[in-house]
């Protein structure tokens, strides 16, 4: 599970064949197709879907055009955290507006 939480969080270029590996080691179906699937089941799908569909979940790193995220305002979170980090902080309330109107945020 650390292993999955790590691929997950960083989204490593060899991503898939890592996740495929986690697939390959754990045990195939046991319940019957009539049966709800046990939770290492589901995990074993998961893994499954997640490393055939990498490349899609990871296309923003070799995509300029792609955004990170399909959600504007976190965008602007991140480009203010960013901006926050390298100028140590906001000196004063008129330096955080000129940051928030280059991050797009904030409109008078």
């Amino acid at each position: 599970m650390d292993e999955i939480r790590e691929l997950l969080e960083f989204l490593p270029p060899d991503g898939s064949k890592r996740l495929y590996a986690l697939w390959k080691q754990l045990p195939g179906r046991r319940s019957k197709p009539n049966q709800a699937r046990l939770a290492l089941e589901q995990l074993r799908n998961l893994l499954l879907r997640l490393s055939q569909d990498w490349q899609r979940y990871c296309v923003f790193q070799s995509e300029p055009q792609v955004p990170s995220t399909n959600n504007p305002t976190e965008r602007a979170i991140g480009r203010m955290k960013m901006r926050a980090r390298t100028v140590r902080g906001y000196k004063s309330w008129q330096g955080m507006e000129s940051g928030l109107l280059l991050a797009g945020t904030y409109t008078r």
